[in-house]
């Protein structure tokens, strides 16, 4: 006879997986999508000329 611990473990076992899985399909949709090729252009991809990179141009608090 199974008693509800069981059970909890068991759904918390599959929910773990199902997780680990999802995470293993999303690495490798972005690794084939080649997200992972230049990734200083996406960090600097955020500035323009108001904000140029590398210098401060807000603070808290003011």
């Amino acid at each position: 006879m199974n008693t509800p611990w069981e059970y909890t473990i068991l759904f918390l076992f599959v929910l773990g997986a199902l997780f680990f899985a999802s995470a293993i399909y999303a690495f490798a949709w972005a690794k084939k999508a080649k997200q992972f090729e230049n990734l200083e252009q996406g960090a600097r991809s955020i500035f323009n000329e108001e904000e140029p990179e590398g210098e401060v141009t807000d603070s808290f608090p003011k």
